[in-house]
Parts: structure tokens; sequence; C-alpha cells
């Protein structure tokens, strides 16, 4: 069962002669009658999302998207380090401690040093990082909600419990890198 192939419900008769008139119908063999189907759809999605909203934010902003990935994590909880951001993102190390120093210069981001542990250096958005990040999540949320406009609230909702299943279950395929 492992290599079944599998077929995408389409929702409309002509939703595959547009997909095939847009991406080509390579695209759609892909997406649709390979073993590899599942993944490639996944990475599609993830592709069509994120591309063009971080070439927008390299040109309107100067931001990237390790830059981002630090902002955003660091909105939802600040004096993180930067290896927790790596844990949380997947991001490597390099991109992360790059993005850092260019974020510390830009004055979008602090660093402490922990009372406790003078090794680490918590990180901490600043005002300026603050008001970036207003301008900047909308774009994101624009983009989430286009994409997800094609599920009912049901079909988000089982959408949601299914990524989240997944995710869940990251610790037994994902390699102790």
């Amino acid at each position: 069962m492992g290599n079944a192939v599998r077929k995408r419900d389409v929702a409309a008769p002509d939703s595959a002669q547009t997909m095939r008139d847009r991406f080509g119908a390579l695209t759609l063999t892909m997406l649709n009658e390979t073993p590899l189907a599942a993944a490639w759809s996944v990475n599609f999605l993830a592709n069509f999302f994120v591309g063009p909203l971080y070439r927008d934010l390299a040109e309107r902003f100067d931001m990237s998207r390790a830059q981002f990935v630090i902002l955003y994590s660091l909105s939802r909880k600040p004096g993180l380090v930067a290896r927790d951001i790596c844990l949380a993102t997947g991001l490597p190390k390099n991109s992360i401690s790059r993005a850092v120093s260019e974020l510390l210069d830009r004055r979008l981001i602090d660093r402490a040093v922990d009372a406790d542990d003078r090794r680490a250096k918590p990180l901490m958005l600043t005002a300026k990082g603050r008001h970036l990040l207003e301008q900047v999540v909308p774009l994101f949320m624009a983009r989430q909600d286009a994409m997800r406009a094609a599920l009912t609230d049901e079909e988000k909702a089982a959408f949601d419990r299914l990524l989240s299943k997944m995710i869940d279950a990251m610790p037994s395929w994902v390699g102790a890198d």
C-alpha cells in the first residue's frame, strides 16, 4: 500500500484543465499519478504559498525568510535563543545566526544575556521590529485565507486536525539530525 498511487478529487470538471493550462500536464501527473503524490502535493502548496511571499518581503521590506521566521517566532514567544528558533522551524543554524546578526544591525531585535546561563543570549523584538511585523503578517494571513478559500469550514477543521496529527507524529519519522 506504501507505493499506492492516489487520485485527487477534482472540485469542478474544468479545474483539471485550469491546472493543466496554468502549471502544465507534468504537474497534474506529479500531483495525481505517482507514488509520491501526497508529498509532492504538500511541497507544491508550500512552494506556491511561501515563494511569492518571500519574494515580496525581499523586495518591499529587504527581509529574508530567516529574518521573518525570527521576528515572527519572537512575536509569539519573546526571549527565545537562536537554537530554539532552529528547533522550532527546521532552518539551519547558520541561516538563523546570519539573520540574527542582520536583524540586530537593523535594530529590529535586541539581544540580552541570561542571568542564569551567561552563554544564552535571549532575543526580543524591538518596537521597530513589531512595527515591521504589523505590516508583514497581514500579507501571510491574506495568502493563507486565499489558499484555504477552496475549503468549507468543516474541511478547514478536518485539514487542521490532519496537519496536527502528522506534525505530532514527526518524531517517529524525522531523523535525529
